[in-house]
């Protein structure tokens, strides 16, 4: 009767150890914050750093337009703040982060251009198909926009009541 009486508390009880599994471990990855900042003829990066799996170094890749200017590496001990200055010329500059080989974050100043023979598009709008169909332009992905006219309940607002 005991034996019973026991097994049958031990149902009501946990049965797992530990009872408190504690809170989980951070990803092993980094959480910065960055900014990138004009400053007369240089460019200034602020670094926070929050979370820091372990010390170790960032790589910095300053790019004018396609070409790569420089590159640097800051040695991130733990959390805290940190900087870099760049030269800021005229023109399109992008900052990669790369910690471990995998990018961070990417930080850009100035407006790209557009390779020659191209033109812009407003924005929102997507470039005309070659094959010259209105209507149609070229998506994200290369999918094509089909024109909507004619197409049931397309375009032609809700149906009069009755």
């Amino acid at each position: 009767m005991r034996l019973l009486f026991l097994l049958f508390l031990s149902a009501c009880r946990y049965t797992f150890l530990p009872l408190d599994p504690g809170p989980p471990e951070p990803p092993p990855r980094p959480f910065l914050v960055a900014r990138l900042l004009p400053e007369g003829e240089r460019a200034r990066l602020e670094l926070r750093v929050v979370r820091l799996p372990r010390p170790g170094y960032l790589h910095l890749k300053w790019f004018g337009e396609r070409a790569l200017l420089e590159e640097r590496a800051l040695f991130l001990e733990g959390p805290g703040s940190y900087g870099a200055a760049f030269p800021l010329g005229e023109g399109y500059r992008r900052l990669v982060g790369l910690w471990e080989g995998e990018v961070v974050f990417q930080l850009d100043l100035g407006r790209p251009t557009f390779p020659e023979g191209t033109e812009e598009t407003p924005e929102g709008a997507l470039p005309e198909d070659p094959s010259g169909v209105p209507g149609r332009g070229v998506g994200l992905l290369g999918y094509r926009a089909q024109p909507t006219e004619g197409l049931p309940g397309v375009g032609q607002g809700a149906p009069p009541p009755g």
